[in-house]
């Protein structure tokens, strides 16, 4: 059983209301001993009115606050999730050095300034060219960024695609560059995360796609993050049994936690 979820999200993101004690109560209903909140850092990203950029210091204040009224038994995680952009690496850099985070996500969100979410991304482009401008600023940012832990939801852009069929690919469609985010990932010891939100999304699959993990484990990869990418209570820890079936079926032994930023692999029972 998979008891860790290294990837929700509270009312210190611009998309949630979630409480963190809501979240927390909720992990630990369905079993999970250790969840890690990320909420959002997007520098330089409105949503509907609301800035994407975190108030760092409150946020970390708040976890330690809640950390204070837990039993030693249940593990609280102080993570981020940044909003990597090419020209963002210099300022979250030195977010990264100069606070005590136990997890990074590093989560491209945009495409030459352009979002996904917004129902223009994608005039003008084939669904695969509007994938690929994605993947290929993520490949940017892993080779030109290290101060991350996981490389976060790496085809989440599927969710998005403005037709309601046809939105999965083949890694045959992009397998250069998925080979070169994923080679970047082994050798610079960074983690892929298993983001489990597609299933929220009814993609039937998790971020990335199970061909994905499966290359990424071909080409030696073995740290992975588990995180259901969750905004609201009921949805920590999305789907998790099935994901852990699937991974072991690919030959992974076993899923990652960070604390202090350091990797520790526990194995899937």
């Amino acid at each position: 059983m998979i008891r860790s979820d290294l990837h929700n999200h509270t009312y210190f993101s611009f998309d949630s209301q979630a409480s963190m004690s809501d979240m927390i109560k909720s992990a630990k209903e369905k079993g999970l001993n250790t969840l890690a909140f990320t909420d959002h850092h997007d520098i330089d990203f409105i949503y509907e009115g609301i800035t994407g950029e975190l108030d760092v210091y409150t946020y970390i204040q708040a976890i330690e606050d809640v950390r204070a009224t837990l039993s030693d038994d249940f593990l609280l995680l102080t993570g981020i999730e940044f909003g990597i952009e090419k020209h963002l690496h210099e300022p979250l850099r030195q977010l990264a050095r100069s606070h005590d985070f136990d997890f990074i996500i590093s989560s491209t969100h945009l495409a030459k300034g352009k979002d996904p979410y917004e129902p223009t991304y994608f005039d003008g482009l084939t669904r695969n060219e509007g994938y690929f401008s994605i993947f290929e600023d993520t490949l940017f940012n892993v080779q030109h960024f290290d101060d991350f832990d996981a490389l976060g939801h790496l085809d989440y852009v599927i969710r998005y695609w403005r037709r309601d069929v046809n939105k999965k690919y083949t890694y045959a469609d992009f397998s250069d560059v998925f080979d070169a985010i994923l080679t970047t990932l082994i050798r610079k010891d960074k983690a892929l995360e298993v983001n489990t939100s597609g299933y929220v999304y009814k993609l039937d699959q998790p971020h990335p796609s199970y061909e994905v993990l499966k290359r990424y484990h071909q080409l030696g990869g073995e740290l992975l993050t588990i995180g259901s990418d969750a905004h609201r209570p009921e949805n920590v820890a999305t789907s998790f049994d099935v994901v852990e079936k699937h991974l072991m079926d690919i030959g992974f032994k076993s899923y990652t936690v960070f604390q202090k930023r350091v990797p520790k692999q526990i194995g899937f029972n």
